[in-house]
């Protein structure tokens, strides 16, 4: 087992552990809104990461084991789960590090947004307090994005082990008796 795999298997497993608490905050949130289609929406979109993270447990097992046959709409569901975690992920790195780079500048025009609705909570706003929150969007999104890359990754070593299988061992509809 090489790094990167033993790398992929743990960050599944983490991705697996964080995507579970907003899978379910995703659920909480639409059973407190009375099912807002909104809502509804977010809890789809948020399932999707603890999704990706199964369907990458299946994939991880097939690689490690041959014998284990992925079904056949697990690498259709790797490619999409993985494809929209790329995107959204990709745009919250770059809010990320914006937030982290303007943090500085930035704190006081939240403090006048945040000013209009709550004068105590503008006290509490501070640029330390933008930084932390852009190094744990950019902690979280960096994780999803890594797992999901490396996901769309194995899947392609994984078509060419079943293309290579295939091509060694051919199926009996072309023989002829």
């Amino acid at each position: 087992m090489t790094f990167k795999f033993r790398l992929y298997r743990i960050l599944t497993s983490i991705c697996l552990f964080f995507s579970s608490f907003l899978t379910l905050t995703g659920i909480s949130l639409l059973f407190q809104s009375g099912f807002n289609p909104l809502m509804l929406l977010l809890a789809a979109f948020l399932s999707l990461f603890f999704v990706n993270s199964i369907l990458s447990l299946y994939l991880q097992r097939s690689l490690l084991i041959p014998q284990f046959n992925l079904k056949e709409s697990t690498p259709s569901g790797i490619k999409i789960t993985g494809g929209i975690i790329l995107f959204f992920t990709t745009i919250w790195i770059i809010r990320a590090v914006q937030l982290i780079v303007t943090a500085k500048t930035g704190v006081e025009a939240m403090r006048e947004q945040v000013a209009a609705l709550n004068e105590e909570l503008a006290k509490t706003i501070s640029s330390e307090l933008l930084v932390g929150t852009g190094i744990i969007i950019l902690a979280f999104s960096a994780l999803f994005f890594s797992n999901a890359l490396l996901g769309i990754i194995y899947l392609k070593k994984w078509k060419k082990q079943q293309e290579e299988q295939h091509n060694h061992y051919p199926d009996d509809d072309n023989l002829q008796l």
